[in-house]
């Protein structure tokens, strides 16, 4: 079967929207996912329930949670060089791929990283935060925080601490669309 019908026969039955072929059949990818024109999704990476990928976008040996919104042009576990090795040069590399994918990224759920940003191979960003646009996310990043800049730095929390633990034990981002709806605003209505 051709990768565009295999497409095609897999946004039926799980209620996706791919419009990209860039995207690869052995990827996981939940129900109600969306990826944009030219976006990338290499088969060593996953993709939570109801999560939107934006216009070329690259993903790389990674875990995306559900509900998340990654903007246009973000790029998620771009392969890095050895800083410790005696050549950076790839030709060196017994094993390219693995060698520059070693560690990988995992984006908690309901994260919103905005256009442009690139998160750094390992990075962990927790569920709930936020990823300014054009930041270059070097290092973990809290559940609820909100950062931005080149390097990224935190910029504030989300929430109070009361409310941010009680968004959490919610765990709403495990729910199906409906459900999840119906506790957010009960959530909402607590504030």
């Amino acid at each position: 079967m051709s990768n565009v019908l295999g497409r095609m026969l897999f946004n039926k039955r799980m209620g996706t929207r791919i419009k990209s072929g860039r995207v690869s059949l052995r990827a996981e990818i939940g129900r109600g996912v969306k990826i944009q024109r030219g976006s990338y999704l290499d088969k060593h990476s996953a993709i939570g329930a109801y999560s939107y990928l934006g216009n070329n976008c690259s993903v790389t040996v990674a875990r995306i949670g559900r509900y998340c919104s990654i903007a246009d042009n973000v790029i998620i576990g771009p392969g890095e060089h050895d800083l410790e090795a005696v050549s950076t040069s790839a030709e060196f590399a017994r094993d390219t791929f693995a060698e520059l994918t070693a560690k990988p990224c995992e984006i908690g759920h309901d994260v919103w990283i905005g256009a442009q940003c690139v998160i750094l191979r390992g990075v962990r960003i927790g569920n709930g935060a936020v990823i300014g646009a054009n930041s270059v996310v070097t290092k973990d990043v809290a559940p609820f925080e909100v950062v931005a800049g080149s390097p990224s730095r935190v910029i504030r929390k989300r929430f109070p601490a009361d409310r941010e633990q009680a968004i959490a034990a919610s765990e709403w981002w495990l729910l199906d669309r409906d459900a999840a709806a119906a506790e957010i605003k009960r959530l909402e209505a607590e504030t």
